[in-house]
């Protein structure tokens, strides 16, 4: 057994990532990263007891070579005899409409679709191919970006029913790893393009890490993401009943009550009031959306401010209301006492 394929499984086994019987949907996109996750768990998908199934999105970017990744994953399913299944989406037109980027576009029809064909065709897991390289791009863009210890905690291995087997793997590895067993995989050239947020800091910034600073930053940032992975669990431990006083959820929303509770812990208002609005929508929110809806406070009836994805927040009697811009249903009170 090589090593790369031990330590991924120790890292299977070590975070309880997949269980007995599970079916598993793989994300797969025809590049490196999810080519080893489906050849990997193909390989092991006997000693860990599951059954598989591969999704691919055309995302519908760049023309022919978007087409030649869909009939590769095709392939790709046929040959290892894995269910394969499909769409077509229209990522650009989406960004535009709802007036996002493509890569937060791109992103929000991926997670839909897999979820939507989990449900349809009974898959207990969705697996994605983050790898440890990821996790340094995003940690980084995190911190950057002022989104506090939950963004310095990286990639989450696991979440809901999503799993990431081989965040552990750093993608120089993955690659040598499908080179050396003549491996087939896609590559997508808007990687090499540094308009992109992420492209730059893996094209630009971590390489000036790696040859001035630390060769080994990639470990040294996913040991760090564990460390704190831990220390935001003890946390929000320590906060959960704080938040169960304060913060109430409904089906579609959570109404956080500014009551004697809420007084008590203006501390900690900035870190509740993140955690919540993450569990509900899945948005994270940085330093200055916190600040923009306790500003709304002091602020008179009718005041907006915009948040990440499609929520915003608005001042009225007695409340701050931050809705879905496009689902209205889709909200969160914050309930300002009178």
């Amino acid at each position: 057994m090589k090593k790369i394929e031990q330590k991924t499984l120790n890292f299977i086994d070590q975070k309880n990532l997949i269980n007995k019987g599970d079916k598993v949907l793989i994300a797969l996109s025809g590049g490196p990263d999810s080519v080893f996750l489906l050849y990997f768990l193909f390989k092991y998908k006997t000693k860990l007891k599951i059954d598989l199934g591969a999704m691919h999105i055309n995302h519908r970017l760049r023309g022919t070579d978007s087409d030649t990744d869909q009939k590769f994953c095709k392939s790709l399913c046929k040959k290892y005899k894995v269910n394969y299944y499909t769409k077509n989406r229209n990522v650009k037109a989406f960004a535009l409409k709802n007036k996002i980027s493509i890569e937060e576009a791109g992103r929000e029809i991926r997670y839909k679709e897999l979820k939507l064909a989990a449900r349809k065709y009974g898959y207990k897991k969705i697996a994605t191919a983050h790898n440890s390289t990821d996790n340094t791009e995003t940690t980084l863009l995190n911190l950057f970006k002022g989104t506090g210890i939950d963004g310095i905690s990286g990639i989450p291995f696991s979440r809901g029913n999503i799993i990431r087997p081989i965040l552990c793997i750093k993608k120089n590895d993955i690659v040598k790893y499908l080179d050396n067993n003549k491996i087939n995989y896609r590559v997508d050239t808007s990687n090499l393009n540094n308009d992109y947020e992420r492209n730059f800091i893996r094209n630009k910034i971590l390489p000036l890490i790696k040859e001035n600073i630390n060769p080994n930053f990639e470990e040294s940032i996913f040991r760090s993401s564990e460390i704190f992975k831990d220390i935001k669990k003890l946390i929000n431990d320590r906060f959960d009943d704080s938040v169960n006083k304060i913060i109430k959820s409904k089906k579609n929303k959570l109404k956080i009550l500014l009551n004697s509770d809420f007084s008590a812990n203006k501390r900690n208002l900035s870190f509740l009031i993140k955690k919540s609005v993450y569990e509900k929508f899945e948005e994270e929110l940085n330093f200055k959306n916190i600040n923009d809806i306790i500003s709304l406070t002091e602020k008179r009836i009718g005041q907006k401010v915009d948040l990440p994805g499609k929520l915003i927040a608005q001042k009225e009697r007695g409340m701050i209301i931050i809705n879905n811009k496009t689902k209205k249903t889709e909200n969160v009170l914050l309930t300002v006492k009178p």
